[in-house]
């Protein structure tokens, strides 16, 4: 039996404003779905198909009004866009306020966190595939600064309920981001990253709701912001991108319930790290100077914040104001003198001589930018397996542009030591990226026994 489909006009209304063909409707979703690691072949025949009445299968609604609304410069609904009914039981958030402090009432950390753990994000794989395609939001990214957050009371969730939360609880919390921050560093963000979405969810969010004595409930917010942004960044390696957005914006939102300035300027700066390594380079920078404009505290915080700075300022091509905030971060790293011992915000040498390869990269010193990789793979602490591995990677990358063979087949080797033991995106990603490069070499005996040893270890890894 045929069945009557009404024309979305919704949607043809929005390609119209937006001066948008259905080619380029097409092309936009694909290229926002590349971002969380999704290959996509929509062309101007689905968009049509959708155009006649048709809803795009699985999580393509959400791109679909992603790529409007970074075409519109406004928030888009699936409402707005005729992509009707929404399943049973959901609300039309795909796009929400511009900032996370303009919510409802409900909407706390602590509700936010547990909206997140209903989101399809690892708890089965059949799940995790279709969250995959979650984007990120570009209209999440206007955030006020902290200034005016400070002055602005947040909205309230409702009452504490349930006995006080004890300090000893709130160390378990403390102790359980370090052991989640060593399992992250050390075998990647699919490693662990549903067990933290679920303790998260389980165990810390209902003491969120629970009466504290003021140094307690700081307590409780900091090591809760800490573990969200952990799971932020979990999710941002294993190129889970709009949960990983929502996870740094629950951070944002315990720091600015907790009033802690430098705590909201690290999540910032995680936002602008996201942004930026999905080649949305003014964003990055503007939340990169948000995050500098209100950090405080340790030299090394400060560092590690400026060093992201430089990054994001070179990554437009500002030479004068990437230099500078580099300047900024060596001089802060020489005075801290000593290393911290934190899950977040960890910054070290290595840390530096790693944001100065990407500088140097991006302001065209390639040989440069070679030697500062080298050092920082050998400052980089044992247990930082992943980071070195991506290092490793870089490093063979630019070997191998500059036709140094031999240096680069024994970055690769190293990079695959690395690898064996990592569950993350970014690494798989490398690792493809790696045997494509070597391919041309494929007859230098060498370059030969490498491919054979990549392709002994090959695997494609389940989203986990």
């Amino acid at each position: 039996m045929s069945s009557y489909r009404r024309p979305n006009q919704a949607l043809r209304g929005l390609l119209g404003e937006a001066g948008m063909s259905a080619a380029e409707l097409a092309a936009r979703v694909n290229a926002i779905a590349a971002e969380s690691g999704l290959v996509l072949g929509y062309d101007r025949s689905a968009v049509a198909h959708w155009l006649s009445g048709t809803r795009p299968r699985d999580n393509a609604t959400a791109l679909v009004v992603e790529a409007l609304s970074r075409k519109l410069r406004r928030p888009v609904t699936l409402a707005d866009a005729g992509f009707l009914p929404v399943p049973p039981g959901r609300k039309d958030t795909t796009h929400g306020s511009a900032a996370p402090f303009r919510e409802d009432r409900d909407e706390d950390a602590a509700h936010g966190l547990g909206q997140l753990a209903t989101w399809p994000t690892g708890h089965t794989v059949g799940r995790e595939r279709t969250g995959r395609g979650a984007p990120l939001r570009l209209a999440a990214l206007r955030l006020p600064p902290y200034e005016q957050i400070a002055t602005s009371p947040l909205p309230a969730g409702g009452p504490p309920e349930g006995t006080r939360v004890h300090a000893s609880e709130v160390q378990g919390i403390e102790a359980m981001a370090r052991v989640f921050h060593h399992m992250d560093i050390t075998f990647g963000g699919g490693q662990g990253r549903r067990a933290l979405v679920a303790y998260l969810a389980s165990d810390v969010r209902p003491r969120l709701h629970r009466p504290a004595a003021p140094a307690v409930r700081r307590r409780l917010l900091t090591a809760t912001g800490e573990l969200a942004y952990l799971c932020g960044f979990m999710h941002f390696d294993d190129d889970l991108q709009g949960l990983a957005q929502r996870y740094y914006l629950v951070a944002l939102r315990l720091a600015a319930e907790n009033g802690s300035p430098p705590d909201y300027a690290v999540a910032l700066r995680a936002l602008s790290v996201q942004a930026d390594a999905l080649g949305h380079r003014r964003e990055a920078v503007r939340l990169a100077e948000s995050a500098a404009a209100c950090v405080t505290g340790p030299q090394l915080r400060r560092a590690f914040v400026y060093g992201q700075l430089a990054v994001a300022h070179a990554g437009e091509g500002a030479r004068h104001e990437a230099l500078r905030a580099l300047a900024h971060a060596e001089t802060m790293i020489e005075r801290a003198g000593s290393t911290q011992d934190t899950p977040v915000g960890a910054y070290h040498q290595a840390s530096l001589l790693h944001q100065q390869a990407v500088v140097r990269l991006r302001l065209g010193d390639e040989r440069g930018a070679a030697t500062a990789l080298a050092a920082s793979v050998r400052h980089r602490p044992a247990d930082e397996r992943r980071a070195r591995a991506l290092l490793l990677a870089d490093l063979a990358r630019l070997h191998l542009r500059a036709r140094r063979l031999t240096e680069a087949l024994d970055a690769c080797h190293r990079f695959l030591d690395a690898r064996s033991a990592l569950s993350s995106s970014r690494v798989d990603r490398a690792f493809t990226d790696m045997r494509g490069l070597l391919r041309p070499y494929g007859r230098h005996p060498s370059a030969r026994a490498l491919l054979d040893r990549a392709a002994r270890t090959s695997r494609v890894r389940e989203p986990l």
